[in-house]
């Protein structure tokens, strides 16, 4: 989400000096001037709106945050984002964001894209857009998807923007080096072509460059909404995302990424979410799979 990397130990040397460190059992609670201060500042630069029940979930991701910088308080923490340059801020929004995800989650979606592909063949490249990657589990998935449809289509060429707001995730895309365990959700087939055993530690493995060459990773803010491309994709995931953003700023995030849509174009939201109540132009297809209309009213951003 925005242009440039961000690093937390630039700022170590406002971090006051302390007596004891931060612990599981010294943590003071959270209050709620304290709270109402991190989700305005969450709000402000990632357009997440968090609820009061998630003071605990906060606390949790922010605690790591205060036993890095050996703080002993939030109040402190206050403290060192409200004389922040900009590099704790990053390392504040990389700890707030992180998702949970997984390889060929929501198989449907996957099965979706390489029918619309199979029987709607195209000369000109396939552009495929994930937004909010995370750790890059959904890019490689369709990275692998795509090489099978080109085994039947050889002609059938593809490219796919990954973008997140977390760049120690987007860190963790580049390198395509995973944990042994999530290799069971990658069907068996795929696991044969695209992974490689990391040989300096037995418990990851690494994808192929086949996979890697044909995907981008960069930073992106979903609410950075006149942030443009250059591109007209094909399709565009946003899928368990838009629960995490207001009514009217998803709405805002998704008639930004449609303007980026071709006409045609399918755009998918997780299996729980929906745009049924959302005016964005777009007809629902299959379950949380939406086409733009070919011909018909432009949708305003």
């Amino acid at each position: 989400m925005g242009a440039r990397m961000m690093h937390s130990d630039s700022h170590d040397h406002t971090t006051p000096s302390l007596v004891e460190p931060l612990s599981a059992g010294n943590m003071e609670e959270m209050t709620q001037q304290e709270f109402e201060y991190f989700s305005a500042l969450i709000s402000q630069h990632v357009g997440i709106k968090l609820e009061n029940e998630k003071r605990s979930m906060l606390e949790m991701r922010l605690y790591k945050r205060l036993s890095t910088l050996q703080l002993r308080s939030f109040r402190q923490y206050m403290q060192v984002l409200q004389q922040d340059n900009g590099s704790e801020l990053g390392a504040f929004t990389n700890v707030v964001t992180t998702n949970k995800t997984s390889f060929f989650r929501e198989q449907r979606h996957f099965n979706v894209l390489k029918h619309d592909i199979l029987t709607q063949p195209r000369t000109e490249k396939t552009f495929i857009w994930s937004a909010a990657c995370s750790s890059g589990e959904e890019a490689f998935s369709l990275a692998m998807q795509c090489e099978a449809v080109k085994s039947e289509q050889p002609h059938f060429d593809y490219r796919i923007l990954a973008t997140d707001v977390d760049t120690q995730r987007l860190d963790m895309c580049a390198r395509a080096e995973y944990a042994d365990e999530l290799k069971e959700d990658i069907p068996t087939l795929f696991q044969y072509q695209f992974i490689e055993r990391e040989k300096r530690n037995g418990n990851t493995f690494t994808l192929a460059e086949q996979l890697k060459r044909n995907i981008k990773f960069r930073q992106h803010n979903l609410i950075h909404y006149p942030e443009k491309f250059g591109i007209q994709f094909h399709y565009i995931f946003l899928r368990n995302v838009l629960f995490y953003f207001p009514p009217s700023t998803g709405e805002k995030v998704v008639r930004a990424l449609v303007s980026q849509l071709q006409p045609g174009g399918l755009f998918f939201v997780g299996l729980t979410e929906s745009l049924q109540h959302m005016d964005v132009g777009l007809e629902l297809v299959d379950v949380s799979v939406y086409r733009k209309p070919k011909s018909g009213r432009a949708v305003d951003e």
